[in-house]
């Protein structure tokens, strides 16, 4: 199949073939996704709305990812903003008090509920790199990328969210 020409010059060339071999790859994500954005948002319901809006967003922009190996960070990344979003509008319209579900990923022991609800309580910014670095495996450059702060931030945010899960589930 012949190489399709992008924006950005030869170096961001790919095949239409290596477009749609991604997208059928988006798939294999979205338990992972689902599950990072449901601990970030803390509501089903929002988290699939968030995880179509990264997919929306994925698809649109497919083209221009330059290697496969960044695609799952890619997709947290983009996720992350799709969050971010989504609890500015949350913030600006909320009337109402949404209903709470449990997610599917997280065995129904009493250990893993009391860990995400400690980790519910924590601070959004602390809770958000908790997530991000132990949840969807990303490094801290990642993170701090994703959150748009800097790495000693995000090992600080850390630092203060795994001692504030000790000292709750101690």
């Amino acid at each position: 199949m012949e190489a399709l020409e992008r924006p950005g010059g030869p170096q961001a060339s790919g095949t239409t073939r290596d477009v749609t071999e991604r997208a059928s790859a988006l798939e294999e994500y979205r338990p992972r996704l689902l599950a990072t954005a449901w601990a970030l948002v803390g509501y089903r319901a929002d988290a699939e709305d968030i995880v179509q809006a990264t997919y929306e967003h994925a698809l649109r922009h497919l083209a221009g990812l330059r290697s496969d190996a960044a695609l799952w960070s890619w997709l947290v990344t983009i996720e992350m903003h799709e969050a971010f979003r989504w609890r500015r509008r949350m913030v600006r319209a909320l009337t109402t008090t949404l209903q709470e579900q449990e997610p599917p990923a997280v065995p129904d022991s009493t250990n893993a509920v009391d860990l995400r609800d400690a980790v519910n309580h924590l601070p959004s910014r602390v809770r958000i790199a908790i997530v991000l670095h132990y949840m969807a495996d990303l490094p801290v450059a990642q993170v701090a990328t994703a959150m748009g702060t800097s790495e000693n931030t995000v090992k600080a945010q850390l630092k203060v969210g795994l001692r504030r899960l000790k000292e709750t589930l101690s």
